[in-house]
């Protein structure tokens, strides 16, 4: 458990604040009821239930790297049950699966699904990342780790849950070998990841993010990038209707629970679609969505010759602009 002092926020008080609030914007409004639908499955502090089993044909992923039989629907599927884990790491390079499968005490489990909208999602969010960084030099800049494979335990082992994530950023000015490794290289952990839910449901990213990437001395800040089903269907401009979502977590800002887990600073829907599959026109153009990243949690653990009063090497906050996130997988989107 968690020490008391931490801020803590629930559904009902969230749902008190909404209905005495007559201001707020529709787009607002949106993005409060796609807050209080996360922090309600954290609140419900339930697992997602991974119940089905691979059959032969969905099995032929792990055999010959086909995965085109498997239902997104069934999602998180076991894949193989009592594998080593050389042999799951073996498997994961000869099949590319290493972003889409976990390992979990010896069983694989496929979390997502290998698509294109997935792939542009976290691909734009780190191409607007990293120019930030351009104008300053090399060593003050970013290393994009990209699907790293980090350890709980900081080692290879059967019992040690390891994950990756799809987008991982390591400041350069970290020290390495870390006081507290991602690895058995002794890599310090990323501070900031980028996740991307399309098949994977919100309450098994949301688990993901809040037990491991956020438990203590990991990752500072987790971006998922929810992309909810779509069900073919486009507005007159053939402009897909989707919702899509973005939710940020950060270690120094985020509230906590009664439990102290971590909930979300933003939810920010930035699709065509809210959560009540009604129209939303609040992301229709560039600067209306945007996501900030501040360098206090980009250079947590870096050498500061006189903290607290030495500057940080990135002046202002990231911005990244959802409406080019959203423009990158519709494109994909109306190309399949």
């Amino acid at each position: 458990m968690f020490a008391t002092e931490y801020e803590t926020t629930s559904s009902s008080s969230l749902s008190s604040r909404r209905s005495s609030t007559t201001t707020l914007s529709d787009a607002c409004l949106s993005d409060e009821l796609a807050l209080i639908e996360c922090i309600e499955i954290i609140e419900a502090n339930v697992e997602d239930p991974i119940i089905n089993k691979a059959n032969e044909k969905e099995k032929k992923w792990w055999i010959d790297g086909n995965y085109k039989t498997i239902d997104g629907k069934k999602l998180p599927l076991i894949l193989m049950e009592d594998v080593s884990y050389d042999e799951f790491e073996k498997k994961c390079e000869r099949a590319n699966a290493s972003k889409f499968w976990e390992y979990r005490d010896g069983t694989v489990i496929i979390i997502e699904l290998p698509m294109r909208d997935h792939e542009v999602a976290h691909g734009e969010f780190a191409d607007q990342f990293k120019e930030a960084f351009y104008n300053l030099p090399r060593q003050d800049r970013v290393r994009n780790i990209g699907t790293t494979t980090c350890y709980a335990s900081g080692r290879k082992g059967r019992k040690g849950s390891k994950k990756q994530s799809d987008v991982s950023f390591v400041p350069k000015g970290l020290p390495n070998p870390a006081q507290y490794p991602s690895d058995p290289e002794g890599n310090p952990w990323p501070t900031i990841i980028c996740e991307t839910a399309n098949t994977q449901s919100l309450q098994s990213i949301i688990q993901k993010t809040t037990q491991f990437w956020l438990a203590p001395h990991r990752v500072e800040d987790v971006i998922v990038l929810k992309l909810w089903p779509w069900n073919s269907i486009s507005d007159q401009n053939k402009s897909p209707l989707r919702r899509l979502t973005c939710y940020r977590f950060c270690r120094r800002t985020s509230p906590r629970d009664a439990r102290g887990n971590f909930q979300p600073v933003h939810a920010i829907e930035f699709g065509t679609i809210d959560s009540k599959n009604q129209p939303f026109n609040g992301c229709s153009a560039l600067g209306r969505r945007t996501l900030s990243i501040s360098p206090d949690c980009i250079y947590k653990g870096c050498d500061r010759q006189n903290p607290p009063l030495s500057p940080f090497p990135l002046a202002n906050d990231v911005v990244i602009d959802l409406f080019y996130i959203q423009q990158e997988i519709f494109a994909v989107m109306k190309k399949s």
